[in-house]
């Protein structure tokens, strides 16, 4: 119980961080893939990450599974670090009360949601945007993979401000349009808590929710909920520089929650 209890506390500390860069540098660039999107509220353009794992039915984290209206996909780059709408073709609302989702924390926190058709297509999200066959196996640890999220990338964060990176090359752009960085899997569940994976993938404030896909077999492995990579820390207190997020195979009741979702369709 002491190391369970020691190996949370570094993770809960891992995650108080700032830029949750992995390394030297934000090697994040721009994206366009279709299959993940952006969960929002009604009039806003941030929000979290969600990815389609069926016709209908998207992965994020729990924190976001019941107040927000609407997932949007191929959004454009942003204009003057100034985040841009979907189309109306693009938009699917969510459908109340079919939300199933987890706040508890690292390994923890997790959402399933059935969206609606479009409203101007009548056609579902997975059948237009295409979506991601989830994992079924555990991953390896040391597997490559990578994150796509819709993040803040303006050069204004701590790393970057204490001059322990360069800054990234397209920051107005991507500031919380779609990105993408590559990393790999540290830990693909850590020993007594399966549910936990660790990555070095950059990702930034915003990046909740955010796939963790396995570029061997192009499979959703999990979700990104908390940071913890920097490029310099002064006290690590025993963590990881990795970034956590929340394991399919490895947490039974989020994995039962997709599979429920899926053969609903």
């Amino acid at each position: 119980m002491k190391f369970v209890a020691f190996v949370l506390m570094a993770s809960l500390f891992a995650s108080v961080s700032y830029a949750d860069i992995c390394g030297k540098s934000d090697d994040r660039a721009l994206s366009f893939d279709s299959k993940v999107g952006r969960l929002v509220k009604e009039g806003e353009t941030k929000g979290c990450n969600v990815t389609l794992v069926s016709d209908s039915c998207v992965v994020t984290v729990g924190a976001c599974a019941l107040d927000r209206d609407y997932a949007e996909f191929n959004i454009p780059v942003s204009v003057a670090g100034v985040p841009q709408t979907a189309a109306l073709e693009d938009r699917y609302y969510v459908e109340k009360g079919t939300e199933r989702h987890n706040t508890r924390g690292i390994g923890q926190q997790w959402a399933v949601l059935r969206l609606k058709p479009n409203e101007v297509t009548g056609k579902q999200a997975g059948a237009t945007q295409g979506y991601y066959r989830v994992a079924t196996r555990k991953s390896h640890n040391g597997d490559p993979i990578r994150v796509v999220s819709y993040g803040y990338a303006l050069n204004d964060l701590y790393d970057i401000k204490q001059g322990n990176m360069p800054a990234n090359s397209n920051p107005e752009q991507m500031h919380f349009a779609q990105q993408v960085s590559h990393g790999k899997l540290v830990k693909a569940g850590i020993f007594l808590i399966p549910s936990i994976i660790e990555h070095d993938a950059d990702t930034s404030h915003g990046s909740w929710g955010a796939p963790v896909i396995n570029e061997k077999t192009n499979e959703l492995v999990g979700i990104n909920t908390h940071g913890g990579c920097r490029a310099q820390y002064v006290v690590k207190a025993g963590a990881r520089y990795t970034n956590s997020g929340t394991s399919i195979t490895g947490n039974s009741d989020f994995r039962k929650a997709v599979q429920a979702c899926v053969n609903r369709q």
